[in-house]
């Protein structure tokens, strides 16, 4: 009996002994896996402070929540057409009344409709899908992309009393009516020509700002330098007639071109001034009264310290890099002039005079 006490007390102290172990076992296990959990905190805490105190473009989240803090200059009209480029993504739509003269920008220019006075179907520059960042990059590298050279053509002013609409009753002739006459044949002439891709600011009466993109006092010349801009142009050519008394009779005659006073630009723009002026004395029967320069110090100096010029045409132009010239190409006043330019077919020769001179400016041959 003894000896199965003793045995039984063995039993017991055994069975002792294998809980404890089994206990630490089990709490062994528990701190392990606290541990990793520390572990895993502290390898997160690191990774945020390494991301705190790396560069910018290491925190990509912080990029994207940035721009919502851009500055929205873009989303504002430019004051002044030097920073013109800058408002493609949110210009108002064009006036509906236009569309039906325009091409649409959406498409390459190889998909562009022929372009012909008699269906209208003339390459305006149309803002209206301008909203679209992709559109306005196409629109930009279009020029890279077919070699085309790009001249925008401006009829001068228009039947809107805000573009200083120019009515001649007394003379039989209204000004925007002749510039329009004059840009449809020299956009029709240059589509003849291999190698350029002509525009027009206008291609029947209607405000090329009708949309009121801009308010200025000049908003209207400021639009028209900017649609140049829009569509990269390589020269902007303004088409006018000109006057000065307004009473048939006037001793002016005679075609005159209006150049830039910018020095980079002046020697470019003499040289097709000049051709332009051989072209249509040498086409209808008009005096040469050559080249003019002017300027205004009131209206502040270019970016080399040039004197800005007098023309707005001129000067918006050159803040957007680019050259331009204003043809005055007769005068309305004048009795021999004025029977130049109420003939329809005159006209045409005019437009046409001014086409084959900027084709010669650029080397071009006919298609």
């Amino acid at each position: 009996m003894k000896s199965s006490v003793f045995f039984k007390m063995l039993l017991s102290a055994a069975l002792t002994v294998c809980l404890s172990v089994s206990a630490v076992g089990c709490g062994n296990s528990h701190q392990s896996s606290d541990s990793a959990d520390t572990s895993d905190d502290r390898s997160a805490s690191s990774a945020i402070e390494s991301a705190d105190n790396g560069a910018a473009e290491s925190k990509p989240i912080e990029v994207v929540v940035d721009t919502s803090s851009a500055p929205e200059s873009n989303s504002e009209k430019p004051e002044s057409s030097a920073g013109e480029a800058e408002s493609k993504t949110d210009k108002p739509e064009s006036n509906t009344d236009n569309t039906e003269s325009i091409a649409d920008d959406t498409e390459s220019k190889a998909d562009e409709p022929e372009s012909t006075v008699d269906d209208t179907e003339i390459r305006t520059d149309d803002t209206e899908n301008s909203t679209d960042e992709s559109s306005d990059q196409n629109k930009a590298n279009q020029k890279e992309s077919n070699g085309n050279i790009v001249v925008m053509l401006d009829p001068g002013h228009d039947d809107d009393e805000s573009c200083s609409r120019r009515d001649q009753p007394q003379l039989g002739v209204n000004e925007q009516d002749l510039n329009l006459k004059i840009g449809l044949a020299c956009y029709e002439r240059l589509s003849e020509y291999e190698g350029i891709t002509p525009y027009l600011t206008r291609s029947d009466g209607s405000c090329p700002n009708a949309d009121k993109m801009f308010s200025g006092e000049y908003n209207c010349i400021e639009k028209r330098a900017y649609l140049a801009e829009q569509k990269d142009a390589d020269f902007f050519v303004s088409l006018h007639c000109n006057a000065t008394t307004g009473e048939l009779g006037a001793q002016a005659n005679g075609i005159s071109v209006f150049i830039t006073n910018y020095p980079e630009f002046h020697d470019e723009c003499e040289k097709l001034g000049n051709m332009i002026i051989d072209h249509v004395t040498g086409a209808v029967d008009l005096e040469s009264l050559g080249l003019f320069s002017e300027y205004k110090e009131e209206k502040g100096y270019y970016k080399d310290g040039t004197v800005k010029d007098k023309l707005f045409l001129l000067s918006y132009n050159v803040d957007n890099d680019r050259p331009a010239i204003v043809v005055e190409h007769a005068f309305m006043d004048n009795i021999n002039d004025n029977a130049i330019l109420r003939d329809d077919e005159k006209l045409r020769l005019i437009g046409q005079a001014d086409a084959d001179a900027i084709a010669e400016y650029y080397g071009l041959e006919l298609k």
